[in-house]
């Protein structure tokens, strides 16, 4: 049975609104509105970490922002700080972990999700016929807490989510666990062993989530379809009314019209803006504000949430505190201040993010014994692979290698022995006695470098830097004087 804190949670983050047809169009505009202005947003290192007053372009004054913002979907007031970097591959998780989670750096991984079985088997028609019977907690597109629909079986679901005002949000179901490759990035103890839940998100798009914060780390895995992802450090809470919230970490600011008259202070929110594609996994830095926009197309996602952070118990167990008396000294009125603790806790984190241990991952850890190495130490030590050329091309794909042999040639190439020339071309090295016996005679060399004079081939790229590598100048002098053996 779930407790109430983790109700609380899913309550918080699954929060959706419907965007009226009136507002898509708003919504688009304000995306492209974004890209255009992007060659503006020129990095500016001090601003992007944490607030500054005085960071503001100086076009960008209040009634600028607000003619830009009120009554317009929430980022409108001003361009992003940054495009939310992304990477084009998984990291370890050291590299996950002690570059961005510690740092609470928001990052891309572009196309991880490609990779999962649920990638091309999660089809409405899979899913239906595997999991037709199993029933799923909804919720209303429009944010009705109030009436929350009762949980319905998955062929239910899938029959009618185009058409009616609902999506599906609950836990991943055990079995569905295997179609989901857990990512590189969180595969080590120190990160796996703080396991939070997880959830499967989907609908048919046009949703908006309000603007809130998680109390854990998130990567949001995005299966099928798009999401735009708006990241506001917790240094701003004071601007998104943290204090006046009915629920303490959703903000009540209306983030498809958001009214600057009843919330000014918005104008001084500054945010990060990450493009979420189908296949991507974006970090979302927990206690972080943020706002995920669908497109109105069929979307399917996981969030993997763990706790955070496991470094607490060894960094920093006074700052907090203290520094927290010290602002309630000087402000009695801040005491009871929601928005005052999540500053404070994000500065903390960056205080103490330097000193941070490295995380070990010992799950990770692979000897050298488990592995084939070539070596003259051992008879008969297993023979790598790497240097093979064609015939490891040929072995791959199954061929009977054979290379027909010249007169003065009576061997052929076998697994120990591979060539990356040409070998149907019969002036190759392949069939160059010398060269098949060692290449890294002079005579072999010196056949090589006429050969590839005279014509175009992958060995004299791949195999002549190798056998020229640690000649001396001596050596290359003999090449150089000696009679080649090689005729076009």
């Amino acid at each position: 049975m779930k407790s109430a804190s983790l109700i609380l949670h899913i309550l918080m983050v699954g929060s959706v609104c419907f965007i009226p047809s009136s507002m898509q169009l708003q919504a688009d505009i304000h995306n492209e509105d974004i890209h255009d202005e992007k060659q503006d947003t020129t990095a500016q290192p001090e601003c992007t970490q944490k607030y500054n007053e005085h960071c503001n372009k100086p076009n960008d004054d209040e009634s600028e922002m607000f003619r830009r913002g009120h009554l317009k979907p929430f980022g409108s007031h001003r361009p992003p700080d940054v495009i939310v970097e992304e990477l084009k591959y998984m990291i370890s998780p050291q590299d996950f972990y002690m570059n961005y989670v510690v740092k609470h750096i928001p990052v891309v991984l572009k196309g991880s999700v490609k990779h999962w079985p649920a990638y091309t088997k999660w089809t409405d028609e899979y899913l239906n016929k595997t999991y037709g019977n199993v029933s799923f907690l909804m919720e209303t597109k429009n944010d009705d807490k109030q009436n929350i629909p009762p949980g319905m079986k998955l062929s239910e679901f899938l029959d009618s989510y185009q058409k009616v005002n609902r999506y599906l949000v609950d836990e991943v179901y055990p079995d569905m666990r295997k179609d989901v490759i857990l990512p590189l990035a969180l595969r080590c103890e120190e990160i796996s062993s703080y396991f939070f839940v997880s959830y499967f998100w989907m609908s048919n798009g046009g949703t908006s989530s309000r603007i809130h914060i998680d109390t854990d780390e998130n990567l949001l895995c995005v299966i099928h379809g798009h999401k735009s992802v708006i990241l506001v450090s917790p240094e701003y809470s004071n601007y998104l009314y943290a204090d006046d919230s009915l629920v303490l970490g959703v903000s009540d600011i209306d983030p498809q019209s958001v009214d600057m008259e009843k919330f000014p202070r918005v104008k001084n929110v500054r945010y990060q803006l990450a493009n979420v594609e189908e296949g991507d996994i974006v970090y979302i830095p927990n206690m972080w504000w943020h706002q995920v926009v669908s497109r109105s197309e069929r979307q399917q996602a996981i969030a993997l949430w763990w706790k955070s952070k496991p470094f607490w118990r060894e960094q920093g167990r006074t700052s907090i505190p203290n520094k927290a008396k010290e602002h309630i000294k000087d402000d009695p009125h801040r005491k009871y201040s929601y928005a005052k603790a999540l500053e404070d806790y994000e500065q903390w984190v960056q205080d103490v993010s330097g000193g941070i241990p490295r995380i070990k991952c010992k799950s990770q850890e692979s000897f050298m014994k488990d592995y084939h190495f070539e070596t003259d130490k051992i008879p008969d030590a297993p023979v790598t692979r790497g240097d093979g050329g064609d015939l490891e091309e040929a072995m791959e794909a199954g061929e009977n290698v054979q290379i027909k042999q010249g007169d003065s040639i009576d061997a052929k190439i076998t697994p120990t022995r591979g060539c990356d020339f040409d070998r149907f071309n019969p002036k190759s090295p392949c069939h160059y006695k010398p060269c098949f016996e060692d290449d890294e005679l002079l005579e072999c060399v010196k056949y090589m470098l006429g050969y590839c004079d005279a014509f175009e081939d992958r060995g004299c790229v791949i195999q002549l830097p190798h056998v020229m590598n640690k000649k001396s100048k001596e050596e290359l002098k003999q090449i150089k004087e000696m009679k080649g053996d090689f005729k076009k």
